[in-house]
């Protein structure tokens, strides 16, 4: 296995692992041109926190881990058009994981 790689047992990468390939993602609309993910994020997390205007944040992790895993849930299940085998390999979960996720955060087969 690579280094900083996420262990197959469905465990987090350690922090501060890079978690892109190093090769920057095509710049979807409302993103800088060459942006990694972890770029991203950690812009988007400057603008949140520019924007609370004096309030103070509450549950910032989970917030984070959801704003992600949805999509990138959503993304994998119509990148293998609904197959829940082949999306929780991609994704490097178990298939029963990804089911409980799905349920979850309420994602039906594309």
């Amino acid at each position: 296995m690579a280094p900083n790689a996420a262990p197959r047992s469905g465990r987090r990468a350690p922090v501060g692992a890079e978690v892109t390939s190093g090769t920057p993602a095509p710049a979807a609309a409302g993103t800088t041109s060459g942006e990694t993910i972890e770029q991203c994020i950690f812009r988007n997390l400057h603008e949140y926190f520019a924007n609370l205007d004096g309030a103070k944040p509450h549950a910032l992790h989970e917030m984070v881990l959801q704003a992600a895993e949805r999509p990138l849930l959503k993304f994998a299940m119509e990148r293998t058009s609904g197959n829940q085998s082949a999306a929780a390999e991609l994704l490097g979960i178990n298939r029963n994981t990804l089911r409980k996720k799905l349920t979850e955060y309420r994602i039906e087969n594309p």
